[in-house]
This record gives C-alpha cells, structure tokens and sequence, in this order.
C-alpha cells in the first residue's frame, strides 16, 4: 500500500471516529417530553445527583435534603417528592452531598470520567465552567420560558452564555432561591418607634419610598445615646454604591443606540452613582457607621446603626443570622429613583444558591432534564408565590410587607459580574473622593472589556434563548 493512499485510510478513519462520537454525543438527548411530570418509562434510569453541601440553608455539608434543614416539613416535602418521581419516571434517584460537587463534576468532564447526571450548586463557581463547555444547553430539554418554575431571565443571567441557557433554579419552591437573591435593607424596628418615627415600610407601601425620603432617615435614624453614637446606617462600599445604582432602573449592562452599553456609563446610571456618592461622602457623611465589613452585623445586633444592608443570606439562611437574633427587624428594598418603575425594588446577586445544570458529559441529557423538571414542580403547599410568601411570613419575618419586598427583589435580581471585576470598578465610586466623571473616564477602558468579553455574551444568551 502507497504511502499516500495510508495516509488517506488513517484520514477516514479519524473521520469516521470523530462522526460515531458525535453521534453517540446526539443520542445522550432523547427527545422526551419535558412538560409536566407524568408517566413517562425512564427504563430504570440511575440518576446520580450532586449536591454542592453548602448550597441550602444548613451551613454544614450533609446536614441537607435538597438544600433544606433535615426534620423540617419542606424536607419532608423534598424527600416525598423524590419518591415520587422515582415512582412517575421509572428511575432511581441518588443524591451525593459534597463540598465539592462542582469540582468533581468538572475533573470528571477534563479526565473523561463521567461523575454526575445533575449537579447543583452556587451558580457563582459555575459560571466559568459553562463557559468553558462543561455543561449542556438546556433551552431544547426544559420549557424554560416558565419563569415561575425555573426563574425569570434577569435571575438566570449568570447561567446564560452566548446561545443557550445552562441552569435553572427551584423557584417554585419557599427558601433555596430567595436565600441568595441579593441585598436588602434590615431596619431595627424598636429604634424607630423609640424615636417616635414612623415605620419605614410604609414608605414602600405607599410609593413614597424614594431617595429623599432615605435621606430624611439617614438623619432621622442618626443620634446620641448618652456617650454612644448611633448611625443611620451600616454598608459594605459595594452593596450600597451598586444597590443605589440599581435602584434607578439601571441594569449592568443594556441595549443603548443599537449596542450592548454598561448601566453605569447611562444617563441613569450616572444619575443614580452620582446621587449616591453625594449622599455618602458630602451630605449625609456622619450617618454612616464608619465599619464597611461584609457580612457582619454585630453593629446592627448591638444597636450602633438602626439600618443594615445585609445580603438575604444572613437574614435566615441558619439560626444565626438575623431573623433569628432580633426580635422586630424590618425589611426595606433600596430606595427608587426617578428613572424607576414604581414597584420595582432591584438588587443583584454574585451567585444563585440551588442552581442546577446537566454536566455535558451526562449519561442521557433528555433523561436528566426530565427529572429536573419533575423535581421542581410546586409542592404541593405551595402552589402559588402567595403561598411561598404566607409561609415566609409565618417563619421567618414580622410582617407580611417584609417578605412581599424579599420576593420583589428576588424576582427583579441582576447577575452582578463580580468575578468579571464590574463590582470593583463601581466600588471605586464610594471609596474615591474624585469627581464621578472622572472616575467613570478613568475605568472606561477596564469597563469595556468587561461588556466585550463577558457582558455581550451573556446578553446574546438571553437574546437567543429569549427573544429579548
């Protein structure tokens, strides 16, 4: 045989090797319904699950079902519904908690040792993974235009990449989602009516909840006791200068004069900052506890500040937060601004808690999503947002009102980009003392290359995946 027609048999036979592994990879997605649970015969499916240890409310890896506290009735309800899908589908079910799910997950994928048919976990430490094509598009195997069952697109942003969408989220489930949803406002209760002040949340009910009127509270809430200052306010630098960024209808990144702009290079992005950094550094100074660290209350359970901005986390996510610490605390979202919709309270996220993808290299992909979309139907006692909100009230809060604004701002988050560096070039705002125009030229460039290279692409995502 001639050397060249060698070469040309070694040609087809790397083709043809290539052709049988993509068909192979085509026949892990079976076209299954992937509707409502049903009947549907998975022939015996082995689902093997991971479950990243510190993605639910047990701050403890193996403490969890499905995120949930062990011996709760939501546990109860996860176990139950296991069952059942197991019984529907035809299929058994295996959940490997870990530490390290994630990690597992993708040495697998790089080593060609295929680990786990599902994995959840903080969508935080998979962001880099979908990009790098470790996890299979969902947008054909789930109906992912069911934003009450999966999540609205702004909450999935972090998971969207270029043309397909690769995890959803419980969200027809009480706790998993709105644990990690973004920032709120705490408000000491107590401290305002001993100032004979009224309660802030009416502010929020009646509209009236604005920057004015945060700047009337500032002062309000600011004071001596005996010896002892009392501040308006405690806030990391980057949650108060982003949240007030936000708070104007500004996303980080939009769709301005036919391109893909950052929210803090727009008009009402500018308004907001610079509004923000006014109120910080010039009129209301002397109202901001002069602590800045993150996830840290001791000053808000000590009484040093009557406002704390505290990511929904620390609010309830376990029996040491704030919920669980303080007798009468109230719940604020970020004041509006004038370019917001009434109504509209948004904040934004580093990472979903609970978010789940198909691992690309997953055993049947088709058979993967049917189990996901089984699992995260409603339970049963929550068919409804209402319900989920009924039963944070009873749980959780002090009042009603207090749940209603975690839920809105739960739904209006905004994936954040702080991996990407956007949330430290926006912190810079709070901590220079230079003119915001200033600071906005000096970290254009920086900013650009964080909507080329990462922004746009996600944005595409949720043009492909959506149509918007």
């Amino acid at each position: 045989m001639s050397r060249t027609i060698k070469i040309l048999s070694l040609l087809l036979m790397i083709v043809f090797m290539f052709t049988a592994c993509q068909s192979a990879a085509d026949e892990t997605v079976p076209e299954y319904d992937a509707g409502l649970p049903g009947k549907t015969d998975l022939d015996g499916f082995e689902v093997l699950w991971g479950w990243d240890g510190f993605a639910g409310l047990s701050s403890r890896v193996g403490e969890s079902v499905l995120g949930f506290v062990p011996d709760t009735a939501n546990a109860d309800m996860a176990l139950k519904r296991i069952k059942d899908v197991e019984k529907n589908l035809n299929c058994s079910i295996t959940i490997n908690y870990s530490s390290n799910t994630l990690e597992q997950m993708r040495n697998g994928v790089i080593t060609g040792s295929q680990q786990y048919d599902l994995v959840t976990g903080n969508s935080y430490w998979m962001v880099s993974d979908i990009r790098a094509g470790y996890y299979q598009g969902l947008s054909t195997l789930l109906d992912i235009k069911d934003f009450e069952k999966y999540g609205t697109p702004n909450m999935l942003q972090s998971v969207l990449w270029k043309n397909d969408l690769y995890g959803v989220i419980p969200f027809a489930w009480p706790d998993l989602v709105y644990i990690s949803s973004g920032y709120v406002i705490a408000v000491n209760e107590n401290i305002v009516t001993a100032l004979s002040q009224p309660d802030p949340r009416d502010f929020v009910e009646n509209n009236a909840w604005n920057w004015d009127q945060f700047e009337d509270c500032l002062s309000a809430y600011t004071y001596k006791d005996g010896d002892r200052q009392v501040y308006g306010i405690k806030s990391h630098e980057q949650y108060y200068i982003v949240n007030m960024m936000l708070s104007n209808g500004v996303t980080f990144s939009a769709f301005e004069d036919g391109k893909v702009v950052a929210g803090a290079y727009t008009d009402a992005g500018f308004i907001a900052l610079d509004r923000a950094k006014n109120i910080l550094q010039i009129t209301h100074a002397d109202c901001f506890h002069p602590s800045k660290t993150a996830l840290d209350p001791i000053e808000f359970y000590n009484d040093e500040c009557v406002m704390y901005v505290a990511m929904t986390m620390e609010l309830w996510s376990n029996s040491s937060y704030i919920m669980y610490q303080m007798d009468n605390v109230g719940i604020l979202p970020f004041p509006q601004g004038p370019n917001a919709t009434p109504g509209k309270y948004m904040t934004y996220h580093q990472g979903l808690f609970n978010t789940t993808g198909i691992p690309c290299d997953a055993k049947d992909a088709g058979a993967s999503a049917k189990v996901i979309s089984a699992m995260y139907e409603p339970f049963d006692e929550y068919k409804t947002k209402d319900d989920i909100i009924d039963f944070m009230t009873q749980q959780v809060f002090f009042d009603r009102r207090d749940a209603e604004i975690v839920a809105n701002c739960t739904r209006n988050t905004e994936y954040g980009f702080f991996l990407e560096g956007a949330c430290a070039l926006l912190e810079n705002i709070e901590v220079s003392k230079s003119p915001l125009s200033q600071i906005l030229e000096r970290g254009e460039d920086a900013y650009n290359k964080i909507v080329e290279k990462y922004m746009l692409p996600h944005f595409e995502g949720r043009v492909a995946v959506y149509g918007e």
